[in-house]
């Protein structure tokens, strides 16, 4: 039994096509805790305060869920000011030292960024009469 020219050709198309279909492509994924229950899991917090001694709660993680934190923008008007990022329960888990010189303003991109854990809540300090403004945004995740 002879083999055609067709049935060869067919032959080598099919191989070539399992081929590329079996080699493998890179794979794509969040952290673990990306994954969200809620339907909208982004969240986001921004202002602008001024005044001695000032807070303000940037994000309360649900009960059921961790706050990450993936992004921060700090900018200020006048000179050097300490900002912090603490949990409610008193632990520091950022100090940033924003100027107002050029390029002065703190931005972050976090690759695996500041975890708030469930029911906790994340709040941004600092002492200073003059004004910071403050953009922090991240996503909501199975703890």
């Amino acid at each position: 039994m002879q083999t055609s020219r067709f049935q060869l050709g067919l032959m080598a198309t099919l191989a070539v096509g399992l081929g590329f279909s079996l080699s493998s492509s890179d794979a794509i994924g969040y952290p673990a805790a990306a994954v969200s229950t809620g339907s909208n899991p982004s969240w986001d917090s921004a202002g602008r305060l001024t005044g001695y001694s000032s807070v303000v709660t940037l994000v309360t993680a649900p009960a059921d869920q961790d706050a990450m934190v993936t992004d921060i923008h700090l900018g200020t008007d006048y000179q050097v000011q300490q900002v912090k990022l603490v949990l409610d329960d008193g632990r520091l888990v950022g100090d940033y030292r924003v100027r107002d010189t050029a390029g002065g303003d703190v931005v972050r991109a976090m690759v695996t960024g500041i975890r708030v854990p469930a029911g906790r809540s994340l709040i941004l300090e600092w002492s200073s009469p003059y004004t910071v403004r403050y953009n922090v945004s991240g996503y909501y995740g199975q703890p």
